[in-house]
């Protein structure tokens, strides 16, 4: 699939009224450079909302609240819980090191992709 136009918004904010601007490939040189920065801006953002929801959201925090039902009410001894502790087995210290240097304050994640300051906002549960 190749994308025929993408269009970048900016929410007002500052005292900055809203901005909109919509790009299409070009062929003109200036047309060229601002169609792969517009490309750039949303792989940006793509990557950052796959690393918060995809990936830590939809993955690693869902999966807290089956492991510690699964700790609190099934023996060491019953099947399913020796069918699932392999796959539990280290996905909550993953997760307490990932919550202190990943998706915290100044975490990679914040510094590293584009949703700077909002990285804790997207992947909030409520």
């Amino acid at each position: 699939m190749r994308p025929l136009a993408i269009e970048l918004t900016r929410p007002p904010m500052d005292g900055k009224p809203q901005w909109r601007d919509v790009y299409t490939p070009a062929w003109h040189s200036s047309g060229v450079w601002l169609w792969r920065l517009a490309k750039a801006h949303v792989l940006a953002h793509d990557s950052g909302y796959h690393q918060l929801i995809s990936h830590w959201l939809r993955t690693h925090c869902c999966t807290e609240p089956y492991i510690i039902a699964t700790h609190r009410q099934l023996s060491e001894m019953h099947p399913i819980y020796r069918l699932l502790h392999p796959h539990f087995r280290y996905t909550m210290e993953i997760n307490a090191l990932a919550r202190e240097y990943l998706i915290s304050a100044d975490g990679i994640i914040e510094t590293s992709f584009s949703p700077g300051k909002y990285s804790m906002e997207l992947c909030r549960l409520d």
